[in-house]
């Protein structure tokens, strides 16, 4: 078996484990998360860089080493943006959309200048820019937002056209998106698709931060690409079928910092006159003057110290938005507001895996430093009591693995009563939707005049949103505040009374929760539980 033909079999065996991975069931997902995640470079780095663990930082030692040795390998065979460029690239090179000699000088200011930059946000505390240009998370949205929904859709439609024959299943639900993170994430993946579609891996060697460092050890691997200029006929074949465009034919040369090593010019050139070997001492590989790189390593630095000395004043810009009166609520395991915006790189998994679609991602809810993370929307729906999936796949640690026993513990944010609007105490009448579906008893009822009012017990209280969701009134007379840094709340003693008690009407007669909280809805719209 050929190189290509092996780099084509692990890259599609690796894009289709990543699309399970966020499509698959949660048994399924949790497993792919642990195998294919730590081989990954951005999500690597920031576990290894807030909390470290052996997987992880194994992972990212093979990412390095495997580059140093073989060259940008991992761009070709690991990176699942990088086959979905792969594919679209194929496809246009059929359709005639690619040039033929696609040879391109290297944007070396545009891409050093990307990587410092984004170097310099990861030490100021802000993964936003990382959010937005990650090859790993931007796939991540990628499926989350669009991939699944319109899996999802397809499965609900054959399930429609199966009723006919009274076969039925269970329609699924897809996770709340805002249009802003739509709109965002549907912008660079029309980019990549336009630039893979007629300038290859444009975007892999021009803004991906990751290609351009991977490119930086590659320079100097101990294999690469040989170019005999004696023997070079110049048929240009070789740069023709070039993906990442870094062969000049003019000049017999080859920038190893920006080839993704697909091996596709080892069998175009009719007379083997590239080769796959170790370096010499002396390449033919196209560099850059010394005056532009001392301009840039300048200017980097100059920038450099600049944000380093305003190190605070940019954190309090960062992190202005997420300070306000009333900051979303962040999912169980990420300890506090502050270190979850600071490692969350906005893959989105935990929003592909919830069962109960509550975590939705946001625009800028958290601050310019929070851009696209997810919050929990319990406008939407509720935190299930008996899950903890969500800490189990996140990748950069932003989501600490919790037990599902400490989970039930973490109380993520308090609910808190709006008496002035809750029917119970305008109206005088019998509600108990918040106690009816509240997982921790937190909310107790006291009987006056067979009324039953509701309290809450704060200190038994996780924030799970249960109750906002059930709540019948517009706006929610129930709602729950975020816990900047998250507590752990107290288990309820289930040797006392039960909080929750069937209502009475005034002969005495027991009432039905549901059936009161009915009355009060429009009749077009469903208990939510």
């Amino acid at each position: 078996m050929t190189l290509i033909k092996i780099r084509k079999v692990m890259s599609g065996i690796i894009l289709i484990l990543f699309i399970l991975l966020f499509m698959g069931p949660e048994k399924l997902s949790v497993g792919l998360s642990d195998i294919l995640l730590p081989f990954q470079f951005v999500p690597a780095l920031v576990q290894a860089i807030t909390q470290p663990g052996a997987l992880f930082i194994a992972g990212l030692i093979f990412i390095l080493l495997i580059t140093l040795v073989f060259g940008r390998v991992y761009c070709s065979f690991l990176c699942p943006l990088g086959t979905l460029q792969d594919l679209l690239i194929a496809g246009s090179r059929r359709l005639g959309l690619q040039p033929k000699h696609p040879f391109s000088k290297p944007h070396n200011g545009l891409r050093y200048t990307l990587l410092a930059l984004t170097a310099m946000a990861i030490l100021i505390g802000s993964l936003s820019l990382v959010s937005l240009i990650d090859p790993y998370s931007l796939t991540g949205r990628i499926f989350a937002h669009f991939l699944q929904p319109l899996i999802i859709q397809t499965y609900n439609l054959g399930i429609m056209a199966l009723k006919p024959f009274d076969l039925y299943w269970y329609p699924k639900q897809t996770a709340f998106v805002p249009l802003s993170v739509l709109a965002v994430t549907a912008g660079f993946f029309l980019l990549i698709l336009y630039l893979a579609a007629t300038r290859g891996r444009l975007y892999c060697n021009t803004v991906c931060p990751v290609g351009t460092f991977l490119g930086l050890l590659s320079r100097v691997s101990i294999f690469q690409f040989m170019l005999n200029q004696k023997a070079c006929s110049e048929c240009v074949r070789c740069a023709n079928v070039c993906k990442a465009g870094c062969i000049d034919p003019q000049n017999a040369s080859i920038d190893m910092s920006r080839c993704v090593g697909c091996f596709n010019c080892l069998n175009a050139c009719s007379q083997a006159t590239i080769s796959y070997q170790r370096r010499q001492r002396q390449t033919n590989i196209d560099t850059w003057s010394p005056a532009r790189r001392g301009f840039i390593i300048g200017g980097v630095a100059a920038s450099a110290a600049g944000l380093l000395a305003f190190n605070a004043n940019i954190r309090a810009f960062l992190g202005a938005d997420s300070a306000r009166v009333n900051p979303p609520v962040t999912p169980p395991g990420s300890l506090n507001t502050t270190r979850f915006t600071q490692t969350c790189t906005a893959c989105s998994l935990c929003v592909s895996v919830c069962p109960t679609q509550v975590l939705t991602p946001t625009f800028m809810d958290f601050g310019v430093s929070g851009l696209l993370q997810p919050k929990m929307n319990y406008e939407k729906s509720f935190c299930d009591y008996e899950c903890n999936v969500c800490c189990k796949v996140c990748p950069t640690g932003a989501l600490m693995p919790l037990s599902l026993d400490d989970k039930k513990l973490t109380q993520i944010g308090e609910a808190e009563l709006l008496k002035d609007i809750c029917v119970v105490f305008v109206d005088h009448n019998n509600c108990g939707a918040c106690g009816e579906v509240c997982p921790t008893h937190a909310i107790r009822f006291v009987d006056k005049e067979n009324i039953l009012y509701p309290e809450i017990d704060k200190q038994y209280c996780i924030g799970c949103g249960a109750c906002q969701l059930a709540c019948p009134t517009v706006p929610r007379s129930i709602v729950v505040h975020t816990n900047a840094v998250h507590k752990k709340a107290e288990k309820y003693p289930y040797n006392l009374a039960p909080p929750r008690v069937t209502p009475k009407s005034s002969d005495g007669q027991h009432i039905s929760p549901e059936k009161t909280v009915e009355q009060k809805k429009p009749p077009d719209k469903d208990f939510p539980f």
